[in-house]
């Protein structure tokens, strides 16, 4: 499963800021929004640094006041959850039930999360596990000493990766086991993409592209007639796009195995199979889907799935199509991915 040593998925972690050069709206990360350079109407675009990497909104076919409000609340909603979701922030409602094991009153938007990962884990067999925290601090550790993973620490921390390891009911979330840990870098940044599509929308904003470090929410059109246009990137970082698309009212994310590396080989990068600890040696796995945390999960499980598994869990998932670039640059995309 993602791993990073922030808030935000380490695949995305590039703070290059937004820059708009030559007709192309670039934005950090694996996935950019891409804007003719022939387009009439320019959106108002809108950055903030949020959960470790560039949060950008791009607002269009509307007015400049407008779009000025609506952006504010989203990134309001976005602070909001934020100090939720984060495993970093010791306030956080994620990280009392990490240091206690157990939380009374769990907010609705964690619950709602929680309640997502596991259902995209069952969907993954386990593939998707947000246990999987003990396992990344010890990598962590591991690196910041310059040493190998030792065999047994690896072994203490596998053992407490347990997909059922939580429980949620009436009297709030427990951790089944002292010294587990949840991680939601593999989903709560497509969770907070989607909540502030919502405040966009309720602000009287249709027309929107959000993207949270990489993870894409594209809703209605950029201009009439015109969708949003964003392209996965090479994971080679040979200035090359394997694919360029087109959405209306979809979601695209990217999970790669070229950043965050434990170690100098790159043979664990912060993709890790919960059952065994590996990385898989991939260069990237994109999804598209109808809502953000879905296509940022479901990124997460297959890229650290068996190919054939992974490609046959995108034909079976409903409005969901996938797309695996591998580090030589040739790529398989599954049944629905546009052509």
């Amino acid at each position: 499963m993602k791993t990073t040593a922030r808030f935000s998925s380490s695949r995305r972690q590039a703070l290059r800021g937004l820059l708009l050069t030559g007709g192309m709206l670039l934005v950090p990360g694996p996935v950019r929004a891409l804007a003719s350079a022939s387009d009439v109407a320019t959106p108002h675009v809108y950055t903030e640094l949020r959960m470790g990497t560039s949060v950008a909104v791009s607002l269009a076919q509307c007015d400049a006041d407008l779009a000025r409000e609506a952006a504010a609340a989203a990134f309001a909603e976005c602070r909001r959850l934020e100090g939720i979701f984060s495993r970093f922030d010791g306030a956080s409602a994620l990280s009392v039930l990490n240091a206690q094991g157990a939380l009374r009153d769990v907010p609705p938007e964690l619950a709602g999360v929680l309640r997502r990962a596991r259902l995209v884990g069952r969907w993954s067999n386990e593939a998707f596990n947000p246990s999987v925290l003990p396992l990344t601090r010890l990598l962590e550790r591991a690196k910041a000493r310059r040493k190998a993973v030792d065999v047994a620490e690896l072994r203490e921390a596998l053992a407490l990766v347990d997909a059922d390891g939580v429980r949620l009911d009436a009297g709030g979330a427990r951790l089944r086991r002292e010294g587990m840990a949840l991680t939601l870098d593999g989903i709560a940044k497509g969770a907070v993409a989607d909540a502030m599509g919502r405040a966009l929308r309720a602000a009287g904003c249709p027309h929107f592209l959000v993207n949270a470090g990489g993870d894409m929410l594209a809703s209605g059109e950029r201009a009439p007639g015109i969708a949003w246009r964003v392209a996965v990137e090479d994971p080679a970082g040979k200035n090359r796009f394997p694919a360029v698309l087109e959405l209306r009212d979809a979601a695209l994310a990217t999970s790669g195995g070229y950043e965050m590396r434990y170690d100098a080989a790159g043979r664990r990068h912060h993709l890790l199979h919960p059952a065994t600890g590996e990385s898989p040696a991939l260069g990237s796995m994109s999804v598209l889907a109808r809502d953000a945390a879905t296509a940022d999960a479901l990124a997460t499980a297959l890229a650290v799935m068996p190919p054939l598994d992974a490609f046959a869990l995108a034909d079976d998932t409903p409005s969901c199509a996938a797309l695996r670039v591998r580090r030589d640059g040739l790529t398989r995309a599954s049944r629905r991915w546009p052509a």
